[in-house]
C-alpha cells in the first residue's frame, strides 16, 4: 500500500476530479486490506473444506480436500496416516477408534482445510478392549461402547465430554447371554437416546457354528444415563441384526422418529431373509408394529440393505449389496453393492443406475445441504465422489471429486470442515 505522506503529496498535485477518483479506490483499497489477514497468509482457497478418511492399499489416510464436487484428491503422501476402524464426526471433529493401539484419538478440523490430532483417549481402564460402538447422544457427549470378546453378559459404556474431551462417567452393562449356549455373543452396535433411555442395536453370533444367529428384530433398552435395568424389545417382521456398529445403519427424522436398518442377509447379521427398516417413534421404548419397510422386496433381488442415511422430507439414501453376487462376506470389497433410495414415508425403493461397487461406501456418507455424498470406489476401476439429489429419479447424480490412492481405495467417512 503506498504511503500516507506520499499519497498527500501526489494529492496536492492532482486536481479536484483527480482528488476524487484516487479517493473513490483509497477506500476500495481499505475496503479490501481490511479483511485481510495481517499475519500475510494467504486466504483459504475454499469456502470450505471437507475431510475424507480412506483406506488406500495398506497404509490409512486422513485427507482434505475444497470440494466434494470437483477436482482430484491424492491420498498418497497426502494428509495424515491413520490406523482407524471406526470413524465419527461431530460439529468440528473427527473421532478415529485405533485399534492396533487401542486409541480413541480426537481430531480438529480447520477452515484452513487442516487436521490436527487434539487428544486421544487409552481404552484399557475405561472399557474392556476397545470402543466398538460410537454414538452422539447430545451436543457434548458421546457414548461408547465395548465388551470383551466371548462378554458373557458383559459390556463396558463410558461418557466423554466433548469437545474438551474428557471421561466423565463409565461402568458396565448387561447384554443378553444364554449360559445354555454359551458360544452365542452379542455384539454391541449404535444407538440413540431418548426420553429417559438408551435404545441399542446389535446382532448375536454363534461361535460354535460360526454363523449369525437371528430370531426377529431385537434391541436393548436402557435407563440412561445410569445404563441400568436392561429389557429386550423385539418384532418378527424378519430376522437380522440392527444398528451393525461401524455402518451408517441408524438415523433420525425431522419428528425425532428413528430407522434402523435390519439386515437379514445371508453375508451380513442374518440367515438371508429379507431386509429393510424398522422404526422405533420418538419416545417410545417398542418397535412400531405397523412399520417395516422390506427393500429386498421393492428392488426385487436377493438385496441386503446395509446402510441409511437421512436427508429430509421422508427421504433417505442407503446402499444395498447383491448376495447372489456374493459366496462369503469378504465379497463386499467386490462390485457387488448399489445405491438405493428410500422414501420412508410410501416405502419405495428406487434403485439409483449407479455402477456397482464394493459396499464400505455405508460406513459414513455425508448429507449436507439437502444432497447425499459418498463415494464409489469401483474394484478394478475408478474411484470417486457422488452426489445424489432426493429431489430427482434413478438417475439423479453426478460424479465429482476423483480420488487416486496409487491402486486400491475405500472412503470410510466424509466430513465438513467448518466454513469459512
Amino acid at each position: 500500500m503506498i504511503p500516507f505522506n506520499t499519497t498527500m503529496q501526489r494529492f496536492r498535485k492532482r486536481t479536484a476530479m483527480g482528488m476524487l477518483a484516487m479517493t473513490v479506490m483509497t477506500i476500495m483499497a481499505c475496503t479490501v486490506s481490511c479483511n485481510k489477514d495481517d499475519s500475510g497468509t494467504p486466504p483459504p482457497a475454499s469456502e470450505q473444506y471437507y475431510t475424507l478418511a480412506a483406506w488406500a492399499d495398506e497404509p490409512q489416510y486422513l485427507a482434505s480436500a475444497p470440494s466434494l464436487t470437483e477436482g482430484t484428491l491424492s491420498f498418497v503422501g497426502n494428509g495424515l496416516e491413520a490406523e482407524g476402524s471406526r470413524y465419527l464426526w461431530h460439529k468440528n471433529y473427527v473421532y478415529l477408534m485405533n485399534l492396533p493401539q487401542k486409541r480413541f484419538i480426537q481430531y480438529e478440523l480447520g477452515t484452513d482445510g487442516s487436521i490436527t490430532e487434539k487428544a486421544y483417549i487409552l481404552t484399557d481402564g475405561v472399557v474392556p478392549n476397545y470402543f466398538q460402538s460410537l454414538n452422539v447422544v447430545d451436543d457434548n457427549t458421546l457414548l461408547v461402547l465395548g465388551a470383551v470378546d466371548g462378554n458373557r453378559g458383559t459390556a463396558g459404556w463410558a461418557r466423554i465430554k466433548v469437545p474438551e474431551f474428557e471421561v466423565v462417567d463409565k461402568g458396565t452393562l448387561e447384554v443378553p447371554f444364554d449360559e445354555a449356549n454359551p458360544g452365542v455373543e452379542f455384539f454391541v452396535g449404535r444407538g440413540y437416546a431418548d426420553n429417559g433411555h438408551f435404545i441399542l442395536g446389535g446382532y448375536f453370533y454363534d461361535n460354535a457354528s460360526g454363523a449369525y444367529a437371528s430370531d426377529g428384530v431385537k434391541a436393548l433398552v436402557y435407563d440412561y444415563p445410569a445404563m441400568t435395568n436392561m429389557r429386550v424389545i423385539q418384532t418378527d417382521v424378519t430376522s437380522g441384526g440392527i444398528g451393525y456398529d461401524y455402518l451408517s445403519s441408524l438415523d433420525t427424522d425431522e419428528a425425532g422418529n428413528h430407522y434402523f436398518v435390519a439386515s437379514a442377509g445371508k453375508y451380513w447379521t442374518g440367515n438371508g431373509g429379507n431386509s429393510g427398516i424398522v422404526r422405533i417413534k420418538k419416545g417410545e421404548t417398542q418397535f412400531d408394529p405397523d412399520y417395516f419397510f422390506d427393500v429386498t422386496s421393492q428392488v426385487g433381488r436377493a438385496a441386503c440393505l446395509m446402510g441409511i442415511n437421512y436427508v429430509g422430507d421422508g427421504i433417505a439414501f442407503g446402499t444395498v449389496q447383491y448376495e447372489e453376487l456374493m459366496t462369503h462376506v469378504r465379497d463386499r470389497l467386490q462390485n457387488v453393492g448399489q445405491v438405493v433410495k428410500l422414501d420412508l414415508v410410501n416405502k419405495i425403493a428406487t434403485v439409483m443406475n449407479t455402477p456397482l461397487s464394493p459396499v464400505a461406501m455405508v460406513r459414513s456418507p455425508l448429507v449436507q445441504d439437502g444432497k447425499y455424498y459418498t463415494a464409489l470406489c469401483i474394484a478394478d476401476g475408478e474411484a470417486a465422489l457422488y452426489e445424489f439429489d432426493p429431489s430427482g429419479g434413478a438417475d439423479s447424480f453426478k460424479k465429482g471429486l476423483a480420488l487416486d490412492a496409487g491402486g486400491w481405495v475405500q472412503v470410510q467417512l466424509i466430513a465438513p470442515h467448518p466454513a469459512n
